[in-house]
């Protein structure tokens, strides 16, 4: 079985890595596809975010870190996948993945597999990520608070994008 696990990861979060963890360990493979979306302004680029989570989970076997642009259902029938993982925080997440399950199993009959955030992970969006390194690396406070929502390797490449910035 072919999983697909698509997101912006921009940053990738700790939640995301569990996300990636527990969804590798139900398929044979697992694509985590990183989105090209013309239509926004990334932190990182692609290749950026790409690199990052690779470094983040090159221990976890079977999976493949790939970026797509253009529909997600159409991607996923290009690569042939049983299914699309999607993590869900909390029920609002839930009501708008379920959405998006229902048109992908429209467009050309892709299921989706919700996978509910960790608890410990369900307050944790890159948004928030990214606010909260804007804050805390041109003013110099401490960092260690993101040390409780991404990846050292993220960590690292915020406080040089973010002090590069000023």
């Amino acid at each position: 079985m072919t999983l697909l696990f698509p997101g912006s990861f921009d940053p990738v979060t700790l939640g995301h890595i569990d996300i990636v963890r527990r969804a590798a360990a139900l398929a044979e493979r697992l694509i985590v596809a990183v989105l090209d979306n013309p239509h926004k302004t990334p932190l990182f680029s692609t290749d950026e975010r790409t690199v990052l989570l690779w470094d983040a989970l090159h221990d976890v076997k079977g999976i493949e870190i790939a970026t797509f642009s253009g529909l997600l259902a159409e991607y996923a029938g290009q690569r042939n996948v049983t299914a699309i993982v999607r993590g869900v925080r909390d029920a609002e997440d839930f009501i708008g993945e379920a959405r998006y399950a229902w048109h992908n199993r429209l467009f050309d009959g892709t299921e989706t597999i919700l996978i509910p955030s960790n608890p410990a992970f369900s307050h944790i969006s890159s948004r928030i990520v990214r606010e909260a390194a804007e804050h805390i690396y041109p003013t110099g406070s401490d960092d260690s608070v993101l040390r409780k929502l991404v990846p050292d390797n993220v960590r690292t490449a915020l406080r040089r994008i973010m002090i590069a910035k000023e």
